[in-house]
């Protein structure tokens, strides 16, 4: 036993692990309704909810209605045992840094960062309705999945050292590609 490591593994007694293949339908299953139980408490068009799977932001003008967009997630989840990761969750701005979010620009979703930037009315994005606005909106991958990515392709390079050169491109380039 010397030359091998001793490892030991922990298993959930309940559940199912994460990042299964069935992990996303029943983060759908179990939230199903929240953005109903959102919708129903404003006007319309006041807040937006975006969800894919378990992951979902609120976007409205006010923050007031971000909050109380909140405590109604907050309830929601907790009439099905869940609750809202104080880690992950963060209320920013899209346009101007705020205390609550480190007094950084907007919002990391799904490993890419999104932000506003202001912008004469001649450069600006158009409304759904066709009318001008003064910023443009700028995403790109979050500082976190660039992260990921080199250390993924430094992985690549460590272990492939002595891998011919037409071996590890094509490698390299499955990954980079995704």
């Amino acid at each position: 036993m010397d030359g091998f490591k001793q490892t030991i593994s922990e298993t959930n007694e309940v559940g199912i692990p994460q990042g299964s293949v069935i992990s996303p339908l029943l983060a759908n299953i179990a939230l199903h309704g929240m953005e109903d139980a959102v919708l129903s408490q404003f006007a319309r068009n006041r807040v937006k909810v975006i969800r894919y799977a378990d992951d979902f932001i609120i976007t409205s003008k006010l923050l007031e209605d971000i909050l109380k967009a909140k405590k109604i997630v907050e309830d929601f989840l907790k009439s099905i045992n869940l609750e809202l990761s104080e880690a992950k969750t963060r209320i920013g701005h899209s346009l101007k840094p705020i205390q609550t979010n480190n007094n950084q620009i907007g919002f990391d979703f799904l490993g890419f960062h999104f932000k506003n930037i202001k912008t004469s009315i001649h450069k600006g994005v158009k409304t759904t309705r066709g009318v001008m606005q003064t910023f443009r909106q700028i995403s790109s991958p979050s500082k976190e999945s660039l992260m990921n990515h080199k250390r993924a392709l430094k992985k690549i390079l460590r272990d492939h050292k002595t891998t011919p050169l037409g071996a590890l491109i094509t490698k390299l380039s499955s990954t980079i590609s995704g």
